[in-house]
């Protein structure tokens, strides 16, 4: 289900001011000036969730926008904003960093930090908002490569750039499982996206393309197999058809084994089950068992590691916090 929001709503005097209000509304506060020569603004939002990431289709007139201090400080939100470029020309600044972009290019931004957005023609970008902190634990560098160009016509940001685009025409027809496994793959391939952005301040296997797309390869089978009991190291290369030294070469470059890769990600996925309402009719150990652990007091002890408590626990503490909001 997606909610769209357009000037067409609103007097012809009053479309700019509705569209500032919107978008802060929608991403985060923000300051924005108009830029179109005409009497009249338009702009139109198409506004929808894909479990914790927030895909937004716009279309809009010229426009400079500015997230200050001023507005970080008076504010909470903490996340990181991708932005495909579809149509017209954009310009990102972040830190001191510099982008234009194309249709095609796309780009990150941290909200946590001040930056510039600046269109001088109507444009159409497909805007994903994430929680800062989910991309931070797949890229610990990331908020070190905002504002930096992802070009469209490379191998691998062109398939990201494919895959994004399909995903946001698509979204809404997913079952729960897709619309879950999706989302994480998106993670992942951005993530996969900011390791070539480093460019050479990686090993050389980080410029390497196609081990890029080996790792990219090697996060989605991961996602979509969570819940197999054989997924293992040895069943990720034999399917991707490399060898399992090399697999493990591709992980330790981005600071993590395999094991514990799969292993987050399955405690992540369990946890997220353990707070969901709809899942008060299972057991923890059948959540468990649905994520790929056999053994409950092994999974007990990784989930006390990872979250501080034990299952039992996180899920009466989540589900008192829902029922209070």
């Amino acid at each position: 289900m997606t909610t769209i929001l357009s000037t067409e709503q609103v007097k012809e005097r009053e479309q700019f001011a509705y569209w500032r209000e919107t978008l802060c509304d929608v991403f985060v506060q923000l300051d924005a000036d108009n830029l179109s020569v005409r009497p009249d603004f338009a702009g139109r939002l198409e506004i929808g969730q894909l479990e914790q990431l927030q895909i937004t289709d716009v279309l809009s007139d010229p426009q400079h926008v500015i997230r200050s201090r001023q507005q970080i400080a008076r504010a909470n939100e903490e996340y990181f904003l991708l932005s495909l470029q579809v149509s017209g020309h954009g310009y990102t600044s972040q830190d001191k960093r510099e982008a234009n972009l194309e249709p095609g290019d796309f780009v990150l931004y941290d909200t946590t930090r001040p930056y510039v957005l600046h269109f001088e023609q109507p444009f159409q970008q497909i805007v994903f908002r994430l929680p800062r902190q989910l991309l931070l634990n797949r890229h610990t560098h990331a908020e070190q490569l905002t504002s930096l160009r992802m070009p469209g016509q490379h191998p691998v940001t062109m398939m990201v750039s494919s895959f994004l685009r399909t995903v946001s025409s698509t979204y809404h027809h997913f079952d729960p499982a897709t619309r879950l496994r999706v989302s994480d793959s998106i993670v992942d391939l951005l993530s996969t996206a900011l390791y070539l952005a480093e460019g050479a301040d990686r090993p050389r296997i980080e410029n390497d393309s196609l081990a890029l797309a080996h790792r990219t390869a090697a996060h989605s089978y991961i996602a979509a197999h969570l819940n197999d009991h054989q997924l293992s190291p040895a069943a990720i290369a034999a399917h991707l058809g490399i060898s399992l030294r090399y697999l493990h070469r591709l992980f330790e470059a981005e600071g993590q084994s395999v094991a514990a890769c799969i292993r987050h990600q399955r405690l992540q996925q369990s946890a997220r089950m353990l707070a969901d309402r709809r899942q008060l009719h299972r057991t923890v150990m059948d959540i468990a068992l649905s994520w790929g652990f056999n053994d409950a007091a092994h999974f007990s002890r990784l989930f006390r590691q990872q979250y501080g408590m034990s299952p039992s626990e996180y899920r009466l503490q989540s589900l008192s916090d829902t029922q209070n909001l």
